[in-house]
């Protein structure tokens, strides 16, 4: 587009005010978070409080309570893939920001049900965001990958190999360094389980990983649980009406995550066998058992662990792991983030840190820890409560920075959770929303994350070609409310998204107060924007938004019922306000 040379000196003068306006403190609002547990939730009888807003009436996320929020908090934005029961309206992934700016702040969310592992990854040497999709069953999964690029289209979609359409398993999608995708299925097979108590004639769950070719489907490598580890190294309970049919088979080993290291092997977690394993890339060989019945390893009474979830190598000399332990063991009754120094020449394992929340809770099945920077000596940790709607910032040295919790009871939850870098750059266009009688616009980009300030524009008709700037505002959370009372309005209004360096990102629709229209992006922009009023950008089933600088709640440490070290089995439920143990312990 040729600019005018006012056009020029208007967009110069808009940059200069928007800098400006940055270093004004009027704006102090932020998204609808609470403070005070006490009245967290009250009014929401589904226990699952969450945020509307007005310019996108299709987001709904989950509003947060943060029962402490310190500082030296990392940098990135903050990842769960929400589960949720339907009643509850909460089953999609979604991204936060939980920085210093902007607490507990949405920055998207997307149209995928049930997502498992949303996080980031590298594919083919760009960003890309990650997840599981599908159905969720008692324990296990049944659906397919889905990979989207910063714009939030989605440019991979596939499948397990051989098994057929829909079987992927959700416990596992982690893209390697050659692009490969490693996945999990669980199908059951014929299998004889006298030796732990079984029929003969029995059925297994069979526990099996695949490296795949993400764009062929091409079989990389594949493992099966049965072929390397008995039966009879299970500590889970075999109940008599278990193991009698393909529909009903025994799931003696439970993996849950795995992950492939710079040598070509592979760490896989089985949560009833309370046992790692690293496994020979070369022929599926185990190489050693961390924990278990025939441990290789001398464990320390410290770092000892019991059905736990995500199990990852913290460095590529592999010295250091980390580990969710889910628990109980016998002397700890809380679930616990592990870093452990893991000597595998002198086959010993000893307790670093522990990192767990203020109300110590206790997850009876999911869960992650993940070290932010593991390349950092003093990377902070974020700690995820599967089953149990919490997560956790916490230092090198396991002292609380934030704790957060997504919902009043475990009807919503989120499998792990991440703190990650992401830059989005949404396909879409912003959404906005006119209140003529109240005088007010409100402004949102679902998944933009440069957006730093909103410009309001005006004109007599929505296909102008000269836009008046009206007032320019610096965004305050996922929407941004702008009080236009002093405002001189045409006939139509609509928002330009600016970045902190002052460039034009994008432009809403035009709005007349009752309907949306198209106009054009590529205007003319007149007059000078004066500093506005910004309020509260959102509306909450339970809100309370004075945000302190710090605070301390007190939260519940766990929201369904407890289960004990001697406990185990197989039925295995995920949404469950107080849970019922049948056959043992409940499991994902």
């Amino acid at each position: 587009m040729m600019h005018s040379a006012h056009s020029v000196a208007t967009q110069a003068s808009l940059s200069l005010l928007k800098l400006s306006s940055l270093l004004l403190p009027f704006v102090t609002a932020q998204d609808s978070v609470s403070y005070d547990f006490d009245s967290y939730g009250v009014s929401d009888p589904s226990g699952a409080p969450y945020q509307t807003y007005r310019s996108n009436t299709n987001v709904k996320p989950p509003q947060m309570q943060i029962n402490r929020n310190g500082t030296a908090l990392q940098s990135g934005l903050v990842f769960l893939g929400i589960n949720g029961l339907p009643t509850s309206g909460q089953n999609w992934p979604a991204i936060f920001e939980f920085s210093d700016d902007r607490m507990g702040s949405l920055v998207w969310t997307g149209n995928y049900s049930e997502p498992f592992d949303f996080k980031t990854q590298t594919y083919k040497g760009e960003p890309v965001l990650t997840l599981w999709s599908g159905e969720l069953l008692n324990g296990y999964g049944r659906g397919s990958y889905h990979i989207l690029n910063q714009s939030y289209d989605e440019i991979a979609h596939f499948q397990v190999n051989r098994f057929g359409d829909e079987m992927g398993d959700i416990h596992e999608f982690d893209i390697t360094a050659d692009d490969t995708a490693l996945v999990l299925i669980y199908h059951g097979i014929p299998w004889d389980l006298t030796a732990s108590g079984g029929i003969e004639n029995g059925w297994l769950f069979e526990n099996t990983f695949q490296e795949i070719n993400i764009e062929t489907g091409e079989l990389i490598f594949e493992w099966n649980a049965s072929t390397h580890v008995g039966i009879n190294e299970s500590y889970n309970s075999l109940p008599s009406e278990v193991g009698q049919s393909e529909e009903a088979p025994w799931d003696y080993f439970h993996i849950n995550s795995v992950e492939k290291d710079s040598n070509g092997d592979y760490l896989v977690s089985a949560r009833v066998m309370d046992a790692i394993y690293k496994i020979s890339g070369q022929d599926g060989s185990i190489i050693w058992r961390l924990q278990g019945k025939q441990s290789d390893f001398d464990v320390d009474p410290a770092a000892n662990f019991a059905f736990q979830h995500d199990a990852r190598w913290l460095n590529d000399n592999q010295t250091r792991m980390t580990i969710f332990d889910n628990g109980p063991t016998e002397t700890i009754d809380y679930s616990r983030g592990l870093l452990l120094d893991v000597n595998q020449n002198e086959k010993t394992v000893k307790l670093i840190t522990e990192f767990t929340n203020q109300g110590k809770t206790f997850a009876t099945f999911e869960g992650s820890l993940q070290a932010i920077d593991p390349s950092n000596g003093t990377t902070n940790f974020m700690l995820g409560f599967g089953s149990q709607p919490f997560f956790t910032e916490l230092d090198h040295q396991g002292n609380i920075l934030l704790d957060v919790q997504f919902g009043k009871s475990n009807v919503v939850n989120a499998y792990r959770a991440y703190r990650q870098q992401w830059e989005g750059k949404p396909s879409t266009k912003p959404d906005v929303h006119w209140d003529q009688d109240g005088n007010t616009a409100f402004f949102s980009w679902n998944g933009a994350t440069e957006v730093e300030s909103w410009v309001v524009c005006t004109a007599n008709a929505s296909d102008s070609r000269t836009w008046t700037n009206v007032t320019v505002a610096r965004r305050t959370g996922f929407e941004t409310t702008i009080d236009l009372s002093d405002a001189q309005l045409e006939s139509f209004v609509r928002g330009k998204a600016v970045s902190r360096d002052g460039t034009a990102l994008g432009w809403t629709m035009a709005s007349d107060g009752n309907e949306l229209y198209d106009a054009p992006d590529d205007v003319d922009e007149i007059g000078s924007a004066s500093t506005p009023t910004s309020t509260a950008s959102s509306s909450s089933s339970s809100a309370s938004t004075s945000a302190p600088s710090s605070t301390d709640a007190a939260p519940s440490s766990t929201l369904s019922g407890a289960a004990t070290r001697a406990t185990h089995g197989v039925m295995e439920q995920v949404y469950v306000a107080a849970v019922v143990v049948v056959g043992g312990l409940t499991l994902v």
